[in-house]
């Protein structure tokens, strides 16, 4: 709990910077701190959810920070953590998703078994799919995506979302699998190298099982081994090819090519032979943007924080989501005059004398300067050196 308690104070000191700005100095009146009463975290919890809906993030974040900073223990302290990531995932832009993929993690570090984990690895892969461009650039962030999406079905095979992050996961792979394509097209009718092209196909042959042009992949991996003199090789790929997708463009040429090495031409697969032929595949979605990267279909909501619902009903299902009831451990952050916290037997401890109870004053309350004498805290039972 007190590591828990040390992460919060920390995580919201570093983003209340954050939601300051940082180009010119602040007012010390602006630091998210305040002095503790009953029943504002959750007032502060429910206006910063609202802040964030209406698109007043840095303000939003402000109020979250405080939460965190002044209410510790606060049942909504993890809550309040994923809406400041949300507001970053929400608010876009390349700063803002780092941002955002950054506090995902973390979260995940500090939180791994969280029911929200899956919820919170599926978005951290969202916003690497969400900077995917052109098949023909770079794919770093398409890796990255199918990276986090294996790992994600790795560690939680029994999600409710599995379906979706296999879709995602296809999705992604279609991507990756369209890029060697499109490089083994380049290598082996621009640059006239097969070797090339055959170690970009046969990227797809072992990696990529549903990719959706499968078909040209085999003919241009079968080109590429008859090139080096392989015609066996070759010979496979286009057998393949003509009983797999009989639909196929590259069925003439298959069958021509059989035909001059010598080949029996297979008869397709009639369960093949009887399904409509479908080239339009997934990549499509890949690049339905306009301006700048943005893949279709990801989702602009964050893991906690819905723009579609009411500020209450976010709130409400911020709670339920986080398994939260919407009190501390120990009942209601209702701090007294006398102490920080009413959670059962809290109060802190001087380091090395355990058991006893160190008094925290609240603000206004006058100190006790009264002090013992020396001749109190003289040890006048100690035993006499050994030196006399």
């Amino acid at each position: 709990m007190r590591a828990v308690k040390i992460l919060a104070v920390g995580f919201a000191v570093a983003l209340s910077l954050v939601a300051c700005g940082g180009n010119k100095p602040k007012a010390k009146s602006k630091v998210a701190m305040e002095q503790a009463k009953p029943g504002r975290d959750k007032e502060l919890f429910e206006t910063g959810i609202a802040e964030i809906k209406s698109g007043h993030y840095d303000s939003g974040r402000m109020d979250m920070s405080t939460l965190l900073n002044t209410y510790p223990e606060s049942a909504y302290v993890k809550t309040a953590k994923l809406a400041i990531t949300d507001s970053f995932y929400l608010e876009g832009g390349a700063k803002n998703m780092a941002q955002a993929k950054e506090g995902y993690q973390e979260f995940l570090q500090f939180f791994p078994t969280d029911n929200l984990s899956a919820s919170v690895m599926l978005k951290i892969a969202e916003i690497d799919m969400r900077q995917v461009v052109a098949p023909d650039r770079d794919t770093t962030h398409a890796k990255e995506a199918e990276r986090e999406l294996k790992e994600l079905l790795r560690l939680h095979p029994d999600t409710d979302r599995k379906d979706e992050i296999q879709a995602r996961l296809k999705e992604t792979q279609e991507y990756l699998a369209m890029h060697e394509l499109k490089v083994a097209r380049f290598y082996y009718d621009l640059r006239k190298s097969p070797q090339a092209t055959q170690m970009r196909t046969e990227e797809i042959l072992n990696k990529y099982p549903t990719f959706s042009h499968m078909d040209e992949a085999l003919y241009y991996h079968a080109m590429s081994m008859a090139t080096q003199e392989d015609t066996e090789t070759a010979s496979q790929d286009l057998t393949r090819l003509l009983k797999e997708y009989p639909h196929s463009d590259f069925a003439n040429k298959a069958k021509q090519h059989l035909e001059l090495w010598k080949k029996p031409i297979p008869d397709p697969d009639p369960a093949k032979l009887a399904e409509k032929p479908d080239k339009q595949g997934l990549v499509p979605k890949f690049m339905g943007f306009v301006f700048g990267p943005k893949v279709s279909g990801i989702s602009n909501q964050g893991v906690i924080i819905d723009t579609s619902l009411k500020s209450s009903d976010i709130v409400a299902r911020a709670l339920q989501m986080t398994g939260a009831k919407g009190v501390a451990p120990g009942g209601p952050v209702t701090p007294t005059g006398d102490v920080t916290t009413n959670a059962k037997d809290s109060r802190p401890r001087r380091s090395g004398e355990a058991g006893q109870d160190v008094e925290v004053k609240a603000a206004g309350q006058p100190k006790d300067d009264k002090k013992p004498s020396k001749d109190q805290t003289k040890d006048t039972d100690k035993p006499p050196s050994s030196n006399q």
